[in-house]
Protein backbone atom coordinates (compact mmCIF):
# COMPACT_ATOMS: atom_id res chain seq x y z
CA UNK A 1 0.00 0.00 0.00
CA UNK A 2 1.20 3.63 -1.30
CA UNK A 3 1.82 6.31 1.26
CA UNK A 4 3.83 9.39 2.18
CA UNK A 5 6.55 9.70 5.10
CA UNK A 6 7.43 12.68 5.65
CA UNK A 7 9.88 15.27 7.82
CA UNK A 8 8.87 18.63 9.48
CA UNK A 9 11.41 21.09 11.10
CA UNK A 10 10.27 22.54 14.31
CA UNK A 11 10.24 26.09 16.34
CA UNK A 12 13.08 23.94 18.07
CA UNK A 13 16.61 23.73 16.30
CA UNK A 14 17.67 20.10 15.93
CA UNK A 15 14.34 18.80 16.63
CA UNK A 16 12.40 17.47 13.60
CA UNK A 17 8.76 15.51 13.30
CA UNK A 18 9.07 12.29 11.18
CA UNK A 19 5.51 11.07 10.28
CA UNK A 20 3.44 9.56 7.99
CA UNK A 21 0.15 9.71 6.37
CA UNK A 22 -1.84 7.88 3.34
CA UNK A 23 -1.10 9.95 0.13
CA UNK A 24 -4.94 11.61 -0.18
CA UNK A 25 -4.81 12.81 3.71
CA UNK A 26 -1.15 14.87 3.16
CA UNK A 27 -1.79 18.41 2.41
CA UNK A 28 -4.85 18.16 5.67
CA UNK A 29 -2.33 16.67 7.54
CA UNK A 30 0.32 18.97 6.71
CA UNK A 31 -1.71 22.08 7.39
CA UNK A 32 -3.71 20.59 10.15
CA UNK A 33 0.51 20.49 12.07
CA UNK A 34 1.91 23.71 10.73
CA UNK A 35 -1.15 25.10 12.17
CA UNK A 36 -1.45 23.29 15.39
CA UNK A 37 2.01 21.74 16.19
CA UNK A 38 2.47 18.70 17.54
CA UNK A 39 3.26 17.44 21.29
CA UNK A 40 3.37 20.39 22.50
CA UNK A 41 6.24 21.47 19.58
CA UNK A 42 5.02 24.80 17.59
CA UNK A 43 6.76 26.32 14.68
CA UNK A 44 6.00 22.87 12.43
CA UNK A 45 7.11 23.48 9.03
CA UNK A 46 7.34 20.98 5.99
CA UNK A 47 10.07 20.07 4.98
CA UNK A 48 10.06 17.01 2.77
CA UNK A 49 7.86 13.97 1.29
CA UNK A 50 8.11 10.91 -0.25
CA UNK A 51 5.46 8.61 -1.67
CA UNK A 52 6.28 4.90 -0.90
CA UNK A 53 5.14 1.56 -1.17
CA UNK A 54 4.83 -0.64 1.66
CA UNK A 55 5.07 3.39 4.13
CA UNK A 56 4.11 2.16 7.44
CA UNK A 57 6.92 -0.45 7.24
CA UNK A 58 9.39 1.78 6.03
CA UNK A 59 8.38 4.72 9.03
CA UNK A 60 8.77 1.72 11.70
CA UNK A 61 12.60 0.88 9.73
CA UNK A 62 13.21 4.50 10.36
CA UNK A 63 11.89 4.67 13.91
CA UNK A 64 14.02 1.70 14.66
CA UNK A 65 17.21 2.96 12.64
CA UNK A 66 16.99 6.34 14.60
CA UNK A 67 15.53 5.29 18.14
CA UNK A 68 18.79 6.13 20.22
CA UNK A 69 17.57 10.29 18.56
CA UNK A 70 13.89 9.69 19.03
CA UNK A 71 12.10 12.06 22.20
CA UNK A 72 9.98 9.53 24.31
CA UNK A 73 7.10 7.82 21.94
CA UNK A 74 6.97 10.78 20.39
CA UNK A 75 7.27 10.85 16.10
CA UNK A 76 9.93 13.75 17.48
CA UNK A 77 13.76 13.10 16.69
CA UNK A 78 17.01 14.93 17.54
CA UNK A 79 18.44 14.88 14.20
CA UNK A 80 19.63 16.57 11.33
CA UNK A 81 16.68 16.79 9.00
CA UNK A 82 19.18 15.99 5.68
CA UNK A 83 20.39 12.87 7.11
CA UNK A 84 16.97 11.42 7.41
CA UNK A 85 16.06 12.66 3.51
CA UNK A 86 19.09 11.40 2.66
CA UNK A 87 17.72 8.17 3.82
CA UNK A 88 14.15 8.54 2.26
CA UNK A 89 15.59 9.28 -1.08
CA UNK A 90 17.58 6.01 -1.00
CA UNK A 91 14.21 4.21 -1.23
CA UNK A 92 12.05 3.29 -4.47
CA UNK A 93 9.51 5.91 -4.45
CA UNK A 94 7.92 10.13 -5.83
CA UNK A 95 8.76 12.82 -4.09
CA UNK A 96 6.04 15.11 -3.35
CA UNK A 97 6.91 17.73 -1.74
CA UNK A 98 9.04 20.28 -2.46
CA UNK A 99 6.96 19.39 -5.32
CA UNK A 100 9.31 19.12 -8.60
CA UNK A 101 12.29 17.92 -7.33
CA UNK A 102 14.25 15.46 -9.21
CA UNK A 103 15.52 12.76 -6.99
CA UNK A 104 18.57 11.75 -8.11
CA UNK A 105 19.63 15.14 -8.06
CA UNK A 106 18.60 15.96 -4.96
CA UNK A 107 20.62 12.34 -3.31
CA UNK A 108 23.28 13.39 -5.49
CA UNK A 109 23.45 16.69 -3.13
CA UNK A 110 22.68 16.17 -0.41
CA UNK A 111 25.52 13.49 -0.39
CA UNK A 112 27.93 15.85 -1.81
CA UNK A 113 26.70 18.52 0.69
CA UNK A 114 27.66 15.60 3.67
CA UNK A 115 31.02 15.19 1.99
CA UNK A 116 31.72 18.99 1.96
CA UNK A 117 30.20 19.17 5.81
CA UNK A 118 33.27 17.09 7.12
CA UNK A 119 36.01 17.99 5.09
CA UNK A 120 34.93 21.96 5.55
CA UNK A 121 34.27 24.41 8.07
CA UNK A 122 35.03 28.00 7.70
CA UNK A 123 35.04 28.29 11.46
CA UNK A 124 37.89 25.51 11.61
CA UNK A 125 40.03 27.37 9.00
CA UNK A 126 40.05 30.89 11.02
CA UNK A 127 37.19 33.08 9.47
CA UNK A 128 34.34 34.06 10.83
CA UNK A 129 30.85 35.49 10.15
CA UNK A 130 30.85 38.62 7.71
CA UNK A 131 34.32 37.76 6.19
CA UNK A 132 34.67 37.89 2.62
CA UNK A 133 35.57 35.32 0.04
CA UNK A 134 36.46 35.70 -3.79
CA UNK A 135 35.84 32.95 -6.56
CA UNK A 136 38.84 31.77 -7.85
CA UNK A 137 38.05 32.21 -11.43
CA UNK A 138 37.07 36.26 -10.77
CA UNK A 139 37.85 38.13 -7.85
CA UNK A 140 34.99 40.30 -8.70
CA UNK A 141 32.58 37.34 -7.39
CA UNK A 142 32.02 37.70 -3.70
CA UNK A 143 30.19 35.53 -1.23
CA UNK A 144 30.09 36.85 2.78
CA UNK A 145 30.31 34.29 5.06
CA UNK A 146 27.14 33.69 7.22
CA UNK A 147 27.70 30.28 9.28
CA UNK A 148 30.04 27.24 9.51
CA UNK A 149 29.57 26.10 6.03
CA UNK A 150 27.08 28.67 4.58
CA UNK A 151 27.61 31.99 2.38
CA UNK A 152 25.30 34.60 1.48
CA UNK A 153 25.84 35.66 -2.63
CA UNK A 154 23.28 37.23 -4.31
CA UNK A 155 20.75 38.01 -0.82
CA UNK A 156 20.14 34.23 -0.82
CA UNK A 157 22.39 31.49 1.34
CA UNK A 158 24.36 28.39 -0.11
CA UNK A 159 26.64 26.05 0.84
CA UNK A 160 29.76 26.49 -1.39
CA UNK A 161 29.45 22.97 -3.73
CA UNK A 162 25.71 24.70 -5.28
CA UNK A 163 27.10 27.96 -5.16
CA UNK A 164 29.55 26.96 -7.44
CA UNK A 165 27.49 25.13 -9.84
CA UNK A 166 24.90 28.21 -9.51
CA UNK A 167 28.33 30.59 -10.67
CA UNK A 168 29.31 27.91 -13.17
CA UNK A 169 25.58 27.40 -14.58
CA UNK A 170 26.44 23.63 -14.75
CA UNK A 171 25.54 20.38 -12.79
CA UNK A 172 28.81 19.44 -12.13
CA UNK A 173 29.75 17.99 -9.01
CA UNK A 174 32.45 20.33 -7.07
CA UNK A 175 34.58 20.56 -4.11
CA UNK A 176 33.61 23.97 -3.24
CA UNK A 177 36.26 25.33 -1.02
CA UNK A 178 38.69 24.70 -4.12
CA UNK A 179 36.80 26.87 -6.32
CA UNK A 180 37.14 30.34 -3.68
CA UNK A 181 39.98 32.32 -1.91
CA UNK A 182 40.09 34.12 1.10
CA UNK A 183 43.12 37.03 1.14
CA UNK A 184 44.57 35.36 -1.64
CA UNK A 185 44.81 31.92 -0.31
CA UNK A 186 42.22 29.00 -1.74
CA UNK A 187 40.25 28.10 1.14
CA UNK A 188 41.08 23.97 1.21
CA UNK A 189 44.73 25.81 1.39
CA UNK A 190 43.85 27.64 4.83
CA UNK A 191 45.43 25.61 7.37
CA UNK A 192 42.60 24.47 10.09
CA UNK A 193 43.66 26.06 13.52
CA UNK A 194 40.96 23.87 15.84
Amino acid sequence: MKGIIYIMTTSVSGLIKIGKSGSENFRGRMKFLEGNGYSNVSGLKKYFGIELQDYSDKEILLQEIFAKHRVGSSELFALDEELVKQLLLSFEGEIVYPEEVIKEKEFENISEERIESKLFSFYRKGLKEGDVINFVDDKNITAVVTGEREVEFEGQVYKLSPLVRKIKNNNGSYQGAAYFKYKEIKLVDLLNII
